[in-house]
């Protein structure tokens, strides 16, 4: 870290080999494309390129850098304004008891998740997809702790209508 905020390209190689990942999973959740979310990913690697040397606690690199890649791929969805689109999860064991159940429960929340505009589904995504606090979802999102409580109150209820409140 301490060498790629000093400019050092390798060092930013192997962080964006360990992060890339990651980040592209969670533009992926929010965004639902896949091509969508390689390029949020990208685009958030380019912003910490050229910010890394302002981050002074290397230790926050975890947070700061989530916070780009989320407002990477909000910043993706206002430029595509495509309709919604489903978003992947992992596949559990499709062999477990029930499992045909589950995963049509699964492809419903999914669906259901996928109708929400993208900022509500951004909060639900970082609180539950994520599994962040919720200071952690504001400072994700870089908004005050208590419009990060609303906005996940009115996403959560959205998504139980979206449900037709059977969950």
């Amino acid at each position: 870290m301490i060498a790629a905020r000093a400019g050092d390209r390798h060092a930013f190689a192997a962080l964006v080999e360990r992060e890339g990942p990651a980040a592209v999973r969670l533009a992926r959740r929010i965004l639902g494309s896949a091509a969508d979310a390689e390029d949020a990913a990208q685009d958030a690697f380019i912003r910490a390129w050229r910010d890394l040397p302002r981050l002074r606690d290397a230790g926050r690199w975890p947070a700061w850098f989530r916070r780009l890649v989320v407002r990477a791929a909000l910043d993706g969805a206002r430029r595509s304004r495509r309709g919604p689109q489903i978003v992947s999860a992992e596949v559990g064991d499709p062999a477990a008891p029930d499992s045909t159940a589950r995963l049509a429960e699964r492809d419903r929340v999914l669906q259901a998740l996928a109708s929400l505009p993208v900022g509500e589904r951004a909060v639900l995504v970082l609180r539950y997809g994520e599994d962040l606090e919720v200071p952690d979802v504001a400072d994700a999102l870089s908004i005050p702790l208590g419009t990060a409580k609303s906005r996940i109150h009115r996403a959560l209820r959205r998504l139980r209508a979206q449900l037709g409140d059977e969950s």
